[in-house]
């Protein structure tokens, strides 16, 4: 076999390919005698039909199937011997099989474009200086609160008739939401919170009512929020027999010096504080210099102008929009949730996914040209914090990454970090604040943004995605394996819920 290849344009390539008759002539007797083994014609026996009549019935038929088998047994050997890569399947362009002469077909194909990165040290970028949000520090304290919040039963002698927040109810439930029979036992539910409810509405419906005695059974019909019920149940009337089996009350601890000891965290209120101040602040000088990397690479592009691939785009996008249904899919939510459709939404992610493939193929020719690669050792020693962070196992966290093609992403991930330290030491670094409408558009979405590009995408993942996030699948799927009881428990639950409205989160 005999092969060449052009290259047609930036992105594409044309391979030419050459098969002697030699090692064609035998491929075709076997498809035809195999043809004629099970030809049923009429007026003939089976298997006894003359070869010249299948020739002219069938030979064109079988040549262009032997053509078809020979293009996808050569094309990949050829193209291989090139040192090229092609990212898409072959179309032909032209194929002659013909009695006696070689077998010759040319075919074109996408390949990644060859990047000589120029001009990439030295480049000047501006990184702002980390901040404490406050609303940040107080989500904090109340997460801690919340944490250290005890239930207490009511105490004697209340004189308090009327139900308000922190109030926990546990209630038995029997009823229907149009004609769907709903019923459980030990329902928890907290006034004036929305969160775990079994159906949604049911807390808000039982606030401002009246404190009665435990087992008494009251008569509840609400709408519940047609937002968070499933199509069919939106606008459809609860009515539910309440039954009341306990109450207790949430006391939340004082953001007090106790408050501090208690955490086990810090000796008085101002040194917890100024604990999750400066973790603040250390989170935000990340998300800084995120925003400063994400310059450097708008930066570097504008340097080294270039077009990717079509079908590189194409698959970016498609992994974007299956991301983002995935999401939506753990939250029991589908695209049609949002108001969008599959189309819209790749439309919507296309300007993203260009800039995450440039900056993918530029980052990568540049750690090329300067021999960037991860060792063997830096990627044990990652792996063994992975297992270490997620609680697995070693080597069962191994075996299944590499099942999931999860290790070649990490050591990628691991590359391109690499690359981008090297490209941020070699930098012209400036501190400094941001102007402040770029300040408020980094906070507001917290994404990296190919400026060149219509902001209308405000959702799409940085082009730190492209390559996935390894790392955080596998903690995932350690925190998964820690939920799987729990997942069991409340199987039976999720059931009846789901028969309400949809999961908790929209």
């Amino acid at each position: 076999m005999e092969s060449s290849i052009e290259r047609i344009s930036a992105v594409e390539c044309r391979v030419k390919v050459e098969i002697p008759w030699a090692e064609v002539s035998g491929r075709l007797d076997t498809k035809m005698r195999d043809l004629r083994r099970r030809a049923r014609l009429p007026g003939f026996r089976p298997g006894k039909v003359p070869p010249q009549v299948l020739e002219r019935m069938f030979g064109k038929g079988v040549r262009q199937e032997l053509a078809g088998d020979l293009v996808q047994e050569t094309f990949q050997t050829a193209v291989t011997s090139h040192d090229t890569t092609p990212l898409t399947q072959p179309v032909v362009e032209r194929s002659s099989l013909e009695k006696g002469a070689p077998f010759v077909y040319e075919a074109r194909f996408e390949v990644p474009p060859v990047i000589e990165p120029k001009d990439y040290t030295g480049v000047p970028v501006r990184r702002r200086p980390a901040v404490v949000d406050e609303a940040k520090v107080q989500a904090e304290l109340d997460k801690k609160r919340e944490e250290l919040t005890e239930l207490h039963p009511l105490p004697e002698g209340t004189t308090r008739e009327i139900t308000q927040p922190l109030d926990v109810w546990t209630v038995d439930v029997d009823g229907q939401i149009a004609g769907q029979k709903v019923s459980r036992k030990d329902v928890t539910v907290e006034i004036g919170s929305t969160k775990n409810e079994f159906i949604p509405g049911l807390a808000a419906a039982l606030f401002d009512t009246r404190l009665e005695q435990l087992g008494t059974i009251r008569t509840l019909r609400f709408t519940p929020p047609p937002e968070r019920m499933r199509e069919e149940l939106r606008g459809k009337e609860a009515v539910l027999q309440i039954g009341l089996r306990e109450l207790k009350v949430k006391v939340v601890p004082a953001l007090d010096d106790d408050f501090a000891r208690d955490t086990g965290e810090a000796e008085s209120i101002d040194e917890l504080r100024k604990k999750i101040e400066d973790k603040v602040r250390e989170a935000d000088a990340d998300v800084a210099e995120r925003e400063a990397r994400r310059r450097l690479v708008v930066s570097l592009l504008e340097r080294n102008p270039f077009e990717p691939a079509p079908s590189m785009v194409a698959r970016e996008v498609a992994a974007q929009v299956d991301q983002t249904k995935r999401q939506l899919a753990n939250q029991g939510m589908r695209l049609a949730a949002l108001g969008t459709t599959e189309a819209q939404l790749a439309q919507r992610y296309r300007p993203q996914a260009l800039f995450n493939v440039k900056a993918y193929l530029l980052l990568d020719a540049i750690g090329k040209a300067e021999s960037l690669e991860v060792s063997d050792e830096d990627f044990e020693k990652e792996l063994e914090e992975m297992a270490e962070e997620s609680g697995q196992n070693l080597g069962r966290m191994k075996a299944s990454m590499e099942q999931n093609g999860q290790l070649l992403l990490v050591r990628a991930q691991m590359r391109e970090e690499k690359i981008l330290d090297f490209l941020m030491g070699k930098a012209e670094v400036t501190e400094a604040e941001d102007p402040p409408e770029e300040h408020d558009h980094d906070h507001d979405h917290d994404h990296d943004h190919d400026h060149d590009h219509d902001h209308d995408h405000d959702d799409a993942p940085s082009y730190e995605v492209v390559l996935g996030d390894a790392r955080a699948d596998a903690k995932a799927e350690g925190d998964q394996a820690e939920g799987d009881q729990a997942e069991g428990d409340q199987a039976e639950s999720s059931a009846d819920a789901e028969a309400a409205g949809e999961d908790e989160g929209q």
